[in-house]
């Protein structure tokens, strides 16, 4: 029987629900359906609490440069789809001490966003795979102790490793 092993996604890959464009990944809308429809065998998905704050911060960013209120629904619009898919658990790193240690050793080691810092923590507090496109944030990940053996993803790399097969 194969391991199940959690993967940890970062913010980048829920900002499109949001309507927030991010960098260009290889065939992003038609595997990000099918993960938040059925998620990934053999990985159980999980997404920091802390990254529906960043997208929230996004859209406030949008905002204040439109002000248009219509910016800041989206995030009520999109929020159901997220909270009810089967595919994907919330973990808030804020409610872990474990995380919370984590993400202020990343923080000392130079890792300037500290949302950013508890979403890496999430990855390590649940000794899971860390799905990211932050190249800077990684390389501080591989020389802390509590996260230097956290397996860390780019969507690429996700792709290659799940759907390979397809």
């Amino acid at each position: 029987m194969k391991n199940i092993k959690p993967l940890i996604m970062d913010t980048t890959y829920i900002l499109p629900l949001f309507g927030i464009k991010i960098i260009e990944l290889t065939n992003f809308k038609k595997f990000s359906k099918e993960l938040w429809s059925n998620g990934l065998k053999g990985l159980n998905l999980y997404l920091p609490s802390t990254c529906l704050m960043e997208a929230l911060f996004k859209l406030n960013g949008e905002y204040r440069k439109s002000k248009d209120v219509d910016v800041l629904n989206r995030y009520a619009i999109a929020i159901p789809s997220i909270l009810s898919s089967s595919a994907i658990q919330i973990f808030n790193p804020l409610l872990n001490p474990e995380a919370i240690r984590i993400a202020a050793n990343i923080k000392h080691a130079g890792h300037t966003d500290f949302m950013d810092c508890l979403i890496a923590a999430s990855a390590a507090a649940l000794k899971g795979i860390f799905l990211t496109e932050d190249i800077e944030l990684s390389k501080i990940l591989k020389i802390i102790p509590e996260t230097k053996n956290v397996s860390i993803w780019s969507w690429s790399d996700l792709i290659k490793n799940e759907f390979a097969q397809d």
